[in-house]
């Protein structure tokens, strides 16, 4: 009940500043097709917003060995997981900047893999908040190479088209933006930083939208 009556105190507050701005800009919130925008902004900014007040999820691991011995096998194999699509929003103008994650990894000792569902949601959860892209795809290899996976190397790709440039100052509906975070032996071994890479350029999809 707590938290339901912060997040209804925090909509209300947000909707009364959103209907400020408004205002401002000239607008008259009074007519019909802006009644009830000040809350329907509200509303998508909190939900947007979401990983600034809730934990991480938890990233699943799974064995590869169906056996209790840890086979050599199991050791260095390279997962890759492609065309994860996530919306975030630029901190520097709370526009959104959206596109394309794609994580690559490879196995430790252990002879442990990651949930694929968890890996997106690691993504969304780091996306959801003010937020740069170089930031984030930083984020998403941390968590994924401090967890109990504990893979020999991370790295993250991310590729977006940001609405700051879009929409506003140059307006270039062209460009979009690349960051690369690689960690362990895909940041010190080049010849398995570019296997990763191909494997990901293969078939990524080219539509950021």
């Amino acid at each position: 009940m707590e938290k339901i009556r912060y997040e209804e105190k925090a909509i209300e507050e947000i909707s009364r500043h959103v209907k400020e701005i408004l205002e401002l800009l000239g607008e008259d919130t009074n007519r019909e097709g802006l009644r009830e925008t000040p809350t329907r902004v509200a509303k998508a900014l909190y939900e947007m917003t979401s990983g600034l007040r809730t934990d991480p999820p938890e990233i699943k691991v799974f064995k590869l060995s169906e056996g209790e011995e840890e086979g050599e096998y199991e050791e260095d194999q390279l997962i890759v997981a492609k065309d994860i699509g996530f919306s975030s929003l630029c901190e520097h103008h709370l526009l959104p900047f959206i596109g394309k994650i794609h994580v690559a990894y490879v196995v430790g000792k252990g002879g442990r893999v990651a949930g694929f569902s968890k890996i997106i949601r690691i993504t969304n959860y780091y996306a959801s908040r003010p937020q740069i892209q170089e930031r984030l795809v930083s984020q998403i290899a941390d968590a994924l190479m401090n967890s109990e996976v504990e893979p020999k190397g991370v790295l993250v790709v991310g590729s977006g088209i940001h609405m700051c440039s879009f929409v506003r100052g140059v307006k270039d509906r062209e460009a979009n933006l690349v960051s690369i975070a690689t960690r362990g032996v895909l940041k010190t071994n080049r010849s398995l930083r570019n296997q990763a890479m191909r494997l990901i350029e293969s078939s990524t999809k080219q539509n950021l939208l």
